[in-house]
């Protein structure tokens, strides 16, 4: 019989090892971080988390109609076009066509359309959240990824972003096309699979453009990557400038193929000066009152940008030069706005994300964070913990202040319960939100429902017609009700708004004054034989 051979025992400084690694004895902070760690990590878990935090940041403002009049008139054009409007030459405005193509797809999920464009704008917040903690992970571990992903979903509440403002849906786009940039910079060589993945960069980029055009200016700089890329990894000119060419055209095909629709329907005219001239001839506030807006913007990401820049030191990057295009992937965004003017909150919103990416490090260093201290207690705040308290708190005042400032549902649904029975025609929305349109079920009485672009100063040489004549057309047409403001703003156009005043005052009586936000309206009737 073969006996087994002898087991041979450990000796007493490996049990002394042993002894540290059982769960007992083990410090439940350390626990604590294992366990979290591997949670941030979970792609699944991760989504679940940043769902939860959008809901909670978000729900606020679920169903409220008058979140930011730019929604509402994005809804009103999704909705008329179901019904055959089409943008531009029935609804005039200057957003890119891809942007009212996603609130008509909105509406084809029935209800309202408010809930529903908010729930599919938090859906893109969530989505844009993850690509920017998975593009963090470049520079971070997954609890600095994880955190980013949570700011950038808070800090939108900062910028009117707790809605559907244009950004919210186009900076996935963007961060996807970053995404995709970085793994063409990883590559080692600048073969097929790099220019494919330039291609897919590229129509990201373009697709972004046709939410808003701002893009523009990161679509640029993602191309300028790849030429630069594609030198340094040897290409020949030749080479290079055919790739280049077909980049070109991928960024580009979106807006081609609706600017060649157009043209086909003969319409493209229309759309040339909405998409491309009316934004050169809008005039600007005033220097006093952008710098104002510029003011309070920078105030605002001073904290986001001061995370990004201590991450900088912070960061054990995959390479430099995914250093590089994400340093550079921000600092294009901040030029797009500074250069585009005008400064309104809103902005601001496609800077979040390259800048949360750029923190990620400092979120996730162990080190890193606020110290609070009292007597001999101190306690340490981590940097991610720290900044997602500071967002949450800044953004629920904003937000909270903008439900006070701009109104609520039921403020507006009362002045819709008055018009809606009871009329016949078209209501006249001169100055107020555009949201009673859709609410009351009226037609347009004009192409450009949306107030601002003929009643105010700024807006009256870039809609392609002269807003007091068509002011004069809509009034003529007897509309049986006018909604006004008690309060005028003082960038009205002063023409529009003496001949507005006296007409209102000689020919309709106030039937119905509502408090919404901060402000008065005013629903006039006609006066009867007027």
């Amino acid at each position: 019989m073969q006996r087994s051979p002898a087991r041979a025992w450990p000796e007493a400084s490996t049990f002394r090892q042993l002894r540290l690694v059982e769960p007992e004895h083990v410090p439940w902070t350390a626990r604590l971080a294992a366990a979290t760690r591997a949670w941030a990590g979970n792609p699944a878990l991760l989504a679940a988390l940043l769902l939860v935090v959008a809901v909670a940041a978000r729900a606020a403002q679920f169903g409220n109609p008058v979140v930011q009049v730019d929604d509402e008139f994005y809804l009103l054009t999704g909705d008329r076009m179901l019904h055959g409007a089409l943008p531009y030459v029935d609804i005039w405005d200057r957003k890119p066509i891809g942007l009212f193509l996603i609130y008509a797809a909105i509406r084809l999920l029935g209800g309202a359309g408010v809930l529903e464009y908010q729930i599919v704008a938090m859906l893109f917040a969530v989505a844009t959240a993850l690509v920017v903690a998975r593009i963090a992970r470049n520079l971070a571990g997954p609890h600095g990824a994880a955190a980013a992903g949570v700011v950038y979903i808070l800090y939108l509440g900062i910028f009117g972003g707790e809605g559907g403002q244009s950004p919210v849906f186009y900076n996935l786009f963007v961060a996807l096309g970053a995404w995709a940039m970085v793994g063409v910079v990883r590559r080692p060589n600048f073969d097929a699979v790099s220019f494919a993945g330039g291609l897919l960069v590229m129509l990201l980029a373009g697709a972004a453009m046709q939410v808003k055009y701002t893009a523009l200016f990161e679509g640029v700089f993602f191309g300028l990557t790849l030429l630069w890329l594609g030198r340094k990894r040897g290409l020949g000119w030749t080479m290079l400038g055919a790739m280049a060419l077909a980049w070109v055209v991928a960024a580009l095909l979106p807006t081609l193929a609706a600017w060649g629709w157009y043209v086909s329907i003969g319409q493209g005219d229309a759309f040339v000066q909405a998409n491309f001239l009316s934004i050169l001839e809008r005039s600007s506030d005033g220097l006093g009152i952008a710098l104002k807006r510029l003011g309070w913007m920078i105030a605002c990401l001073v904290p986001l940008g001061l995370a990004a820049w201590l991450g900088r030191g912070m960061a054990r990057p995959a390479s430099d030069e995914v250093r590089r295009f994400l340093d550079g992937w921000a600092i294009a965004a901040i030029t797009g706005v500074l250069l585009f003017g005008t400064w309104f909150d809103h902005y601001a919103l496609p800077l979040i994300a390259p800048l949360c990416v750029l923190a990620a490090a400092w979120f996730g260093d162990g080190a890193a964070g606020l110290v609070l201290a009292s007597g001999r207690t101190r306690w340490r705040i981590p940097a991610g913990i720290a900044m997602m308290a500071l967002a949450t708190l800044v953004s629920l005042q904003i937000v909270n202040e903008n439900r006070r400032s701009r109104g609520w549902g039921p403020q507006v649904e009362q002045m819709a319960d008055f018009i809606r029975p009871q009329l016949k025609d078209c209501l006249y929305v001169f100055d107020g939100e555009p949201a009673l349109y859709r609410l009351t079920g009226s037609c347009l009485p004009t192409r450009w429902p949306f107030p601002s672009h003929l009643s105010l100063t700024r807006e009256s040489r870039a809609i392609g017609a002269d807003p007091m004549a068509e002011v004069k057309r809509i009034m003529a047409a007897r509309p049986e009700f006018v909604v006004a403001n008690t309060r005028p703003d003082r960038d009205l156009n002063p023409q529009v708004l003496d001949y507005m005043t006296g007409l209102l005052a000689r020919d309709y009586a106030p039937a119905l004054e509502v408090p919404v936000g901060g402000r008065n309206r005013v629903v006039y009737r006609r006066r009867p034989g007027a």
